[in-house]
């Protein structure tokens, strides 16, 4: 899982075309792990029926530890970032 200054494996930002459009999740928005865990899912789908690889479960995995590391940190930071 990354953090703005651990960039993991698997970084929008190293990764995104010099005008690509993205979207960014912070783990103070209490919607993030949910929205993570539906895109992880959809994509699991895909995998399973064959429309992508194999090799895209380890994205999956990433996405379902970010979801838990988002939850651990909101709860361990509740209200820090309010100030």
């Amino acid at each position: 899982m990354g953090t703005k200054l651990n960039p993991g494996e698997f970084d929008c930002y190293a990764h995104a075309l010099p005008d690509e459009p993205m979207f960014v999740l912070l783990g103070r928005d209490p919607d993030a792990p949910g929205a993570i865990r539906d895109w992880a899912y959809r994509r699991q789908v895909k995998i399973n029926s064959g429309l992508l690889p194999q090799s895209d479960q380890a994205v999956v995995d990433e996405a379902h530890s970010c979801a838990k590391q988002m939850e651990l940190w909101r709860a361990q930071n509740d209200g820090k970032w309010r100030q």
